[in-house]
Parts: C-alpha cells; structure tokens; sequence
C-alpha cells in the first residue's frame, strides 16, 4: 500500500467523525443566534383570548366603556358597513358611552363556540366570533327601538407586554331569524 492512501483512509474516517459533531455544533449555534424558542403553549393562549372575548361580552352587561379601550392597541382599526376607519381612542370611548348608554340588553350570548387561531409564534392571534344580541335602544329623547340581531365578527390580537391587545376588527350583523 502506498503511503498517500493511508493517509487518504485516515483523512476520510476523520471526516466520517468530524462532519457529524461539526453539524450538530453548528445547529446548536444557531439556536443560540437565531431563533430557537420553545414552542407556544396554544391551549394557554386559546384560554387566554376566549376569556378576552368572554370579558368582552361581560363588559356589555355592564355597560363598561373603559374596558374597550383598555385592550385596543395604538392604531386600532375597525371594518364596518363597507368602510376602513382609524378611530382614535377617545372616539371609541365617546361611542361605546353612547351605544352602552342608551342600550339596555336582553340577551347577549355565543351562537357557537368562537374561532381562534394564532401565528406561529403565538404573537398575533384572530378570533371569529357569531353572537345573539337582543334588547332595545333608544336614540336622543324618542321612545326606545327593540332589536333582535345576529352579530359576527373577526378581531384581530397582538401580545404586547405579556397581554393581548386588539389590533383591528371587522364584523357584519344581520336580523335574528324567528
């Protein structure tokens, strides 16, 4: 045997060993300089948003406008009767002290169990929620209006600071079918 095919038989078994640690070092690397978090927990953070949205349906009955506004973030977007706006946060809270002012409910339930779902990450979250809400309203000095509607709608989170926030939300309505 030639000396040089030694040496080639020996380079190459230490390859054989040396490319497997080397990759293995090299992923590892990469969970320390790229992003190797654990995995979400999704049944918390499901928890977490139908709690949101059970709130949500609370605050109604209480007539509680500064819960609203506590949870929208900066930039918060509604999508309603074929128009985009950016209202700020004191025009929510003008307009949920209306609407809960001059509405007294009935009923105010799920239909069905909302939708969520999540990002990757679990850092942004959507739930599509389809609610009954019965009642009546009065508008300016005149007799109070009774109203029987389905509402639905999809709301859009972001985690910030260890809570979510709604970002956005967009949602349609429809006469309660008797």
């Amino acid at each position: 045997m030639k000396s040089g095919q030694g040496t080639k038989r020996a380079m190459k078994k230490r390859y054989l060993l040396v490319f497997p640690l080397l990759s293995l070092a090299t992923a590892g690397a990469g969970c320390l300089f790229f992003s190797c978090r654990p995995s979400p927990d999704f049944n918390a953070l499901r928890r977490e948003i139908l709690d949101l949205h059970l709130k949500t349906i609370a605050a109604h009955w209480k007539k509680d406008p500064g819960f609203f506004t506590a949870h929208m973030a900066d930039g918060y977007f509604a999508v309603q009767k074929g128009e985009v706006r950016r209202p700020t946060r004191q025009e929510i809270a003008a307009e949920y002290e209306r609407y809960l002012g001059t509405t007294t409910f009935t009923e105010y339930r799920d239909l069905q169990e909302p939708l969520i779902g999540f990002s990757k990450d679990g850092s942004v979250a959507w739930s599509v929620v389809r609610v009954k809400v019965a009642g009546s309203q009065r508008e300016g000095t005149g007799p109070a209006s009774e109203f029987d509607l389905v509402w639905a709608w999809i709301t859009l989170y972001e985690r910030k600071d260890g809570r979510w926030v709604w970002l956005g939300e967009a949602s349609t309505f429809k006469p309660a079918e008797k």
